[in-house]
């Protein structure tokens, strides 16, 4: 299919959310010292930020609207995943991985009915995670019109319904009928039925997307925030990175993997299927999908540390205290002191100069039109 078109905006969104969420992991405060060398480094003042990246271009950068083949090609593959229809199973009669359900079902904690557990003619893909875990294994197998009883526990915590956290429920299951997912093809014909003004051939219809994702791009390039992730990345092309250290990959991807955890429990999923559809790759090897992840963070890092070392750009003691202070009473703190036992100040530290850097590349950085 090309490159994933959403992973440069998913990894710009996550370099964002980690740059925030990775001052509360809760690691004590930490004061400002002078850079000390150290045998793993996990923060920036134990490194010289120069050692691993060797800078390119980064100031006036100029930032255009672009739509590779590849990000169309792929987003219009997106296109059709998303528009697959349901169609009835005819030559087999037994529920199957992946295979799209139409059930009833009545779920029963020690033999009593639950509020919210019953279901009338409800689709499920099966292997979706979207139910509880077990309920979709138990599925597996069944026959159109048979009823069943699967055992199915509900994870702890849950969000939906903290009563029902860890509990084992029966969920008496019916199976209506039988569909898969049929993914259209792009052809004339497709493009024909969609309805759209002067678009009836498969190159015009490539023509139309081009037009709006080449506007999109140009809009997020007009917002300041979605601008200066775009700079960021377009400094991180022109830069040469080399691996960085252990220690500071270990400390992004055990924030990634708590924040993971916190939202798959809240969507009441596994961890490693929110991670495949937040950030692409398998369920099974989510583990090195965040290892990836962690090492990019860890390297647009260390070019921002390194920038902002060229430019002579700093965060001060007393910046510093002023900053806590206000996010200390924005998040219900009565002091920063207080605030302090519940942050990694260090990594707060590394939060506001990433957010000065960010802002110098930004302001310098021009965008183009579209040619």
């Amino acid at each position: 299919m090309g490159e994933n078109i959403f992973m440069k905006k998913k990894f710009l969104a996550v370099m964002l959310t980690v740059i925030a969420a990775v001052i509360f992991t809760a690691c004590g405060s930490t004061e400002k010292g002078e850079t000390e060398a150290v045998e793993n480094p996990r923060y920036m003042k134990e490194l010289n930020a120069a050692d691993y990246v060797t800078l390119g271009e980064y100031k006036d950068l100029e930032l255009e609207p672009e739509v590779t083949d590849d990000y169309l090609e792929g987003y219009i593959e997106f296109i059709l995943q998303n528009s697959a229809v349901a169609v009835p199973v005819t030559d087999r009669t037994a529920v199957e991985m992946g295979d799209v359900v139409d059930i009833n079902y009545v779920g029963k904690l020690d033999g009593v009915a639950f509020e919210g557990g019953t279901g009338q003619k409800s689709d499920l893909i099966i292997g979706s995670g979207s139910f509880i875990d077990g309920f979709e294994d138990g599925c597996i197998g069944m026959e159109i019109g048979e009823t069943r009883d699967v055992t199915a526990t509900f994870p702890d915590p849950y969000q939906s319904n903290p009563d029902l956290a860890g509990k084992e429920a029966v969920f008496t299951v019916t199976l209506n009928s039988i569909s898969v997912m049929e993914v259209p093809e792009l052809t004339d014909e497709y493009v024909a039925g969609l309805g759209i003004e002067d678009c009836s051939t498969v190159e015009e219809y490539k023509a139309f997307v081009y037009d709006i994702l080449l506007e999109q791009q140009r809009a997020a390039l007009e917002d300041e925030d979605e601008k200066a992730g775009y700079a960021v990345e377009a400094a991180a092309a022109n830069a040469e990175f080399e691996a960085p250290p252990e220690g500071m990959v270990d400390r992004m991807n055990e924030t990634l993997l708590s924040n993971v955890t916190v939202y798959a429990q809240m969507y009441g999923v596994d961890i490693g299927e929110y991670v495949s559809k937040a950030y692409g790759g398998s369920t099974e090897d989510y583990e090195a999908t965040l290892r990836g992840q962690a090492e990019m963070m860890a390297q647009r890092y260390l070019m921002m540390q390194a920038i902002a070392d060229a430019e002579g750009i700093s965060v001060s003691d007393k910046e510093l205290e002023e900053e806590l202070s206000a996010d200390a009473g924005n998040y219900g703190y009565e002091s920063a002191d207080e605030y302090k036992e519940v942050i990694d100040v260090e990594a707060y530290r590394e939060y506001l100069i990433t957010q000065k850097v960010m802002e110098f590349i930004s302001d310098s950085a021009v965008v183009k039109a579209a040619e």
